[in-house]
């Protein structure tokens, strides 16, 4: 990129020097500014939508449909139908850091039709896929962010294709500190089968909180939750899983039973206890 930037400016140097060569040097040094101040994260040509000019000049209104208006005695929902970035600009002066928790369904970007930037398919040969997709993420979940509380979280789905372009998305907007983790869904439709790719059955939800005060709840413990977490000792509840034997090693290599007792590769019994609510601090024999 720098060379580029080098390349750029030795043309300009040699053309007839005017308002406009005076301005693209401006920029070149702009840029050269941002490829030299960034080291870690994600570099990508950002990318401003239709609705983005749109929303400079107006600001968006809601228009109430009367006719789907449910009474649900006094407790008001709304459901918007309309751009989400208006939506969410709109939200943004009415439900500011009142929000506990937002879930996302974005569009994965598979190049199957499946995303639109102004309105147009980008598909796989797209060569600012990845680029367009990230400035449509990032202006969105920007604003999903101030709409959160201090307590409030946002659950996002995605798949293979953007997934860790969006982890260091999220880590920029929301800080790494407050990533929560990262579910994995089990779709049941296998993807990509063929001699190309290995077949896929998973997708992700990640997990953010917009500060540490965000926890979380804990299910009830139910009957049923009884029957399978049915031994208890002085610590609590716990259930006995078997561990799996990996291929081709021997059975007694397997080992072990692991407690919060011990850790010992020469036990009998072929147990795992969970869960560990203790740290295994002692010796490994």
């Amino acid at each position: 990129m720098l060379n580029k930037i080098k390349e750029i400016r030795n043309f300009i140097a040699t053309a007839p020097q005017d308002e406009n060569t005076n301005n693209l040097l401006s920029y070149l040094a702009e840029l050269e500014k941002d490829v030299n101040g960034k080291k870690y994260g994600l570099v990508y040509e950002e990318h401003r939508e239709e609705i983005d000019e749109v929303l400079d000049t107006y600001t968006p209104v809601l228009t109430e449909e009367k006719d789907l208006f449910i009474d649900n005695g006094g407790q008001m929902n709304f459901l918007i139908e309309g751009d989400n970035l208006a939506s969410l600009q709109l939200l943004k002066k009415t439900h500011n850091r009142k929000i506990d928790l937002i879930y996302i369904d974005p569009p994965y970007n598979t190049g199957n039709k499946d995303f639109t930037y102004d309105d147009v398919y980008v598909d796989s040969l797209d060569n600012f896929k990845h680029s367009k997709w990230l400035s449509f993420m990032r202006s969105r979940i920007s604003l999903a962010k101030k709409l959160l509380s201090d307590t409030g979280l946002v659950f996002i789905s995605i798949d293979d294709n953007e997934v860790a372009q969006l982890k260091i998305l999220c880590d920029e907007i929301f800080g790494n500190s407050n990533f929560r983790g990262q579910i994995v869904r089990a779709t049941g439709t296998p993807t990509g089968q063929g001699n190309a790719t290995i077949s896929n059955e998973i997708d992700y939800v990640l997990v953010y909180a917009r500060t540490t005060n965000a926890i979380f709840n804990g299910l009830p413990f139910d009957d049923e939750s009884s029957k399978i977490y049915n031994l208890v000792d002085e610590y609590r509840r716990y259930l006995n899983r078997p561990l799996r034997k990996t291929g081709g090693e021997p059975s007694h290599s397997a080992v072990c039973s692991i407690n919060r007792e011990n850790i010992s590769s020469a036990c009998p019994s072929i147990s795992a206890r969970y869960p560990f609510s203790l740290p295994l601090v002692s010796k490994v024999v």
